[in-house]
């Protein structure tokens, strides 16, 4: 999720859309508790709270925008450094750096909290798993702490798994044919979710296959190196350039659609969401990139470049693996502490673990991961 290329290196608006996608997913997981349709607590506050908290209910659609933002930063430096003699290599080394050491230690801390637990052996099962990235591949979780330690990180298995097929794609296919293999692409997605969801029917696993099978997101990856590979193209530019309107009123179509999605039928589960509503929801993230990107006068791009989003993107990687576990681990201490505690402590309890959760990241980021990743650059294309 990190741009290293001339075009997409340290550009502002890229890091406030990756503040935005890691803001959206720790607001769902702090503040959405799933109220019912016809929820309508007594008092104005509670109101309030249970009518914002409806919005709260799309957050699940930052790891989407994580997705079509990697994609397009990913797919927009193999297509700048195709033609590289070091291309594997470096590609691969540079990710090494910047995903695993982090990645690995969360795991390692998990079996140390397991063993001194006495479950070493459930910890030890459960990390042989996760080190290999197939956790999303509809394994259950043998405990809460486990749900509550690694359940985020299968997308980072979406991920890994999409760095295995990306590179020799884009190295192998031509930039014609690539257009077509990514609307192929594109296309299959939804009719693979539909195959799966019937075939292979929600599990004792937390999330179901056909949101977490790295196919069946294969069309948020796609858009965003699709938006890539415009974003390369001069003469896409120069039309884009004198035709603002066309992206504007494409990107607030999209907008109605998903706001409808959210409306209707926000689980991420739900079939309107697993038949269309991701495809849906990558092509406005795509075009919200995109936008953010040509139009730098627009509301999406000033929004972007606001330093506090870009603040929280650049530590989102460690925020995003262990916000759920501080979370957790909040809750269950105040449970212990006040069985009785009123809903507001809950409220207050996650919004303080969602800033503890952003002051380790932040300490991980300065003395952990930029030092690595400075080492990752090192590895020249």
């Amino acid at each position: 999720m990190i741009g290293e290329t001339r075009q997409t290196a340290r550009i502002r608006e890229l890091d406030g859309v990756r503040g935005v996608a890691i803001t959206l997913v720790v607001v769902f997981h702090s503040f959405y508790y799933a109220p019912p349709a016809g929820h309508h607590p007594a008092g104005l506050v509670r109101g309030a709270f249970v009518f914002l908290e409806r919005f709260f209910a799309a957050g699940w659609t930052g790891v989407d925008l994580f997705f079509v933002l990697s994609g397009f930063l990913i797919g927009g430096i193999l297509l700048d450094v195709r033609e590289s003699p070091n291309y594997f290599k470096t590609f691969y080394l540079r990710r090494f750096y910047r995903i695993i050491p982090v990645y690995y230690v969360w795991i390692a801390m998990y079996v140390l909290v397991t063993t001194v637990l006495g479950q070493f052996l459930v910890g030890a099962r459960t990390a042989a798993v996760m080190f290999l990235f197939l956790q999303n591949f509809g394994i259950p979780y043998p405990s809460l702490l486990a749900d509550a330690w690694l359940l985020p990180a299968w997308s980072l298995a979406v991920e890994e798994q999409f760095y295995l097929i990306a590179p020799l794609l884009i190295h192998l296919v031509s930039r014609r044919k690539l257009y077509a293999l990514l609307g192929l692409a594109i296309l299959a997605a939804p009719l693979l979710r539909m195959w799966v969801r019937y075939h292979f029917p929600q599990s004792t696993a937390s999330l179901s296959l056909a949101y977490t099978l790295m196919p069946c997101r294969a069309d948020s990856l796609a858009v965003g190196i699709l938006a890539a590979l415009l974003w390369r193209n001069k003469s896409f530019r120069e039309w884009l350039d004198g035709h603002s309107y066309f992206l504007a009123a494409l990107t607030g179509l999209f907008l109605l659609g998903m706001a409808a999605l959210v409306a209707w039928s926000p689980a991420d589960d739900s079939l309107p969401m697993q038949s269309v509503g991701y495809t849906w929801i990558a092509a406005f993230y795509g075009l919200v990139i995109m936008s953010a990107l040509a139009q730098p006068t627009w509301p999406i791009a000033v929004i972007a470049r606001f330093r506090w989003l870009g603040e929280i993107g650049r530590v989102s990687y460690c925020l995003y693996l262990i916000h759920d576990a501080v979370r957790i681990g909040g809750g269950f201490l105040l449970k212990s502490l006040r069985p009785n505690a009123p809903s507001w402590e809950l409220v207050a309890t996650n919004a303080g673990a969602a800033v503890i959760s952003y002051l380790i990241a932040r300490v991980s980021w300065f003395y952990f991961e930029h030092p690595l990743l400075r080492h990752g650059h090192e590895f020249k294309y």
